[in-house]
Parts: structure tokens; sequence; C-alpha cells
């Protein structure tokens, strides 16, 4: 029975920080995935509710992308020889941001970071592609995720989304915290588990493991956007936050659009 599984997202499926996994435990953004969203590319044509048309479009990647990797439909870039593997060449339909993304996450030490020093990165590709509302508006999901063993990351750039707009639609949301003197906060959301019955099971849906949030502002002042980082186990093991943060303390400072400073 092949399965795959997609964040809820806050809100009751928002699709906000949705993300999408391969096998049991899913994305993020997850937010499928994550599955939370790109809201746009800087210079592309923005209708007048990008944080609305965001969430929309995260909710329908994150839907597509858990049945198409469940379904193996996507590339996997593992080496043959065992060695951690490189990010997934971009594609016409990934959002500019994900090469950036990608190395940035995907780094030598990240196995160290979240925790599983003898695992490595098996997986390294985008978080999904582009979507075209009915006005012409274009909204990437602006996203790279990597798996090490049965744990997914994702990291998400939010254009549009700030911290307190994900706060609007998380449910179970923590206290608000900080990452290196930058607003964040941190949530969590259930991963739905979706059985595709290809190998004589029966097809269904369910809940899954918990996937963990922590969206973190881009300047000291949560002016507009933010960088979120998502973690969810194929084992349903809830993931580690204190891995989440040594992520983060490490990877953001290095994406561009971080200002740094407190």
């Amino acid at each position: 029975m092949t399965e795959a599984a997609v964040t809820e997202g806050p809100g009751e499926g928002t699709g906000l920080g949705e993300g999408v996994g391969d096998g049991i435990g899913g994305d993020v953004g997850a937010g499928q995935d994550g599955a939370a969203p790109g809201a746009g590319e800087p210079g592309r044509k923005e209708g007048p509710s990008g944080v609305a048309q965001a969430v929309t479009a995260i909710l329908l990647f994150g839907g597509t992308a858990a049945l198409l990797w469940g379904l193996g439909v996507f590339g996997h870039s593992t080496t043959p020889d065992g060695k951690p593997a490189a990010c997934n060449a971009p594609t016409e339909t990934d959002a500019p941001e994900y090469p950036a993304l990608c190395a940035a996450l995907n780094r030598p030490d990240l196995p160290t970071l979240v925790g599983l020093p003898a695992e490595h990165v098996s997986v390294a590709q985008s978080g999904g592609g582009p979507m075209t509302f009915a006005d012409g508006t274009k909204v990437y999901d602006a996203s790279a995720k990597v798996q090490l063993g049965s744990l997914m990351v994702q990291l998400t750039d939010n254009h549009r989304v700030g911290v307190q707009d994900s706060a609007l639609f998380a449910q179970s949301k923590d206290a608000p915290t900080s990452v290196l003197g930058h607003p964040a906060m941190t949530y969590s959301d259930h991963t739905m588990k979706l059985s595709l019955g290809l190998t004589g099971g029966s097809a269904g849906a369910g809940k899954g493991g918990v996937a963990r949030h922590l969206v973190v502002a881009k300047d000291a002042k949560a002016g507009a956007g933010s960088f979120e980082l998502t973690v969810w186990r194929q084992d349903f093991t809830t993931p580690d936050d204190a891995a989440l943060f040594r992520v983060a303390e490490q990877v953001l400072p290095t994406l561009q659009g971080w200002v740094a400073g407190a």
C-alpha cells in the first residue's frame, strides 16, 4: 500500500506552511506543505489579495504534490553510492528562489543540526511550482525540502506573509518567541495520511503525525515577509523543537532577504 501525507495547515487546511511528504510522513508546506506559503515572486504581477491567493495556491500545491510524491512521480536525487544527495536541478516550473533555498538548507552539517548525525540527505528538491489565477496573477511556492531518514525538513520564503499573518491562521500556536533577535512564532499541525491502495489495500485518508513550524520575520521590526521552517517525521514521532531552532539559527542568516541585527 502506497501512502503519502500532507499537512492540514493552520486554520483547518488554509495551506499556510503546507508541505508534502514521501512515504507515510508528510508535508507545508507542512504548512505541504507546509506547507507556509510562497506568496508571489517579487516583480511579478500581484493581485490585491496576495495573502489570500498565497493561501489558496499553497493548499492546491500541497494537495497535488502529496499524491504525486506518494506515487513516486517526483524525482529522487539519492546517489547510488549512498552519498548525500545534491539538490535537484531547477525546472521551469520551480520558483526562482528554489536553487538558493535548497543550497542553504542542504548543508553538510544539517544531519547534526537536526539531531541525526548518522543520517544523510537522501532527497533534496523543490517544494512546488507556479499557479496562475483567473486575473493572470502568478504565484510561486518558493520552497525547498529535504529528507533525512524518516525526517522531512522544508524551508519556505513567504514574500507577503509575515509572522502576524501566520499567527492569525495557526490554531495550535505557542507563545511568541524570537530567533537571532527577529520576532518568531511556532505552531503545530497534523499531517494527513493518504493511503492510495496501489498494492491491493483500500484507499483512504486519516490523521497523520505532527508537523512543527517555525515562522521568523526577515527583519527585527517584523516587516513584510518571513521565512518558515517545517519539520515532520514519517514515523509519526513529534519533531524536536530544539532541532528546528538550531537549523533556523544557522540557515536563515545565509538567505537573501534576511536583515541582520536586532
